[in-house]
């Protein structure tokens, strides 16, 4: 999943002066960043993991910022396997969901991801075919 943060409210996109819009650069996150701390950028688009991760820095560094809530773009995370495999694809299937189920996967990510975490995130996805996702693939 991708959000964005910034130093105002998400509902300030409605209060552009008439006519503008957002710029769209293509920069790395760490100069995206700090174009946000120092006010020449009101915002940023990233993963959730790394988001999670500048959001948690900016309160340390004494200006805060918030992320939006609601992702802007939904990735999936697969597994990539040849084709054509159906007994290979079956078994995996059936591993990644046992593990879901039996709470491993929720183990493994409080571990390196979750509250106790420089990320503090908690996890909300289910182990799912791909076919189930409701999504637009990026272009």
């Amino acid at each position: 999943m991708h959000h964005s943060f910034g130093s105002q409210s998400p509902r300030s996109r409605s209060t552009r002066p008439m006519g503008s819009s957002p710029a769209r650069y293509r920069v790395d996150t760490g100069s995206a960043y700090m174009a946000v701390q120092q006010n020449k950028a009101v915002g940023m688009v990233a993963n959730t993991m790394t988001i999670t991760k500048l959001v948690n820095e900016s309160k340390a560094a004494g200006q805060p910022l918030k992320m939006i809530e609601e992702p802007m773009v939904l990735q999936p995370i697969g597994v990539g396997m040849k084709k054509d495999e159906p007994a290979l694809l079956a078994k995996v299937n059936e591993t990644l969901l046992a593990l879901d189920q039996a709470g491993e996967i929720n183990q493994l990510w409080d571990k390196w991801l979750g509250p106790n975490t420089e990320f503090k995130m908690t996890r909300t996805d289910k182990v799912m075919p791909l076919s189930q996702l409701k999504f637009t693939p990026l272009p």
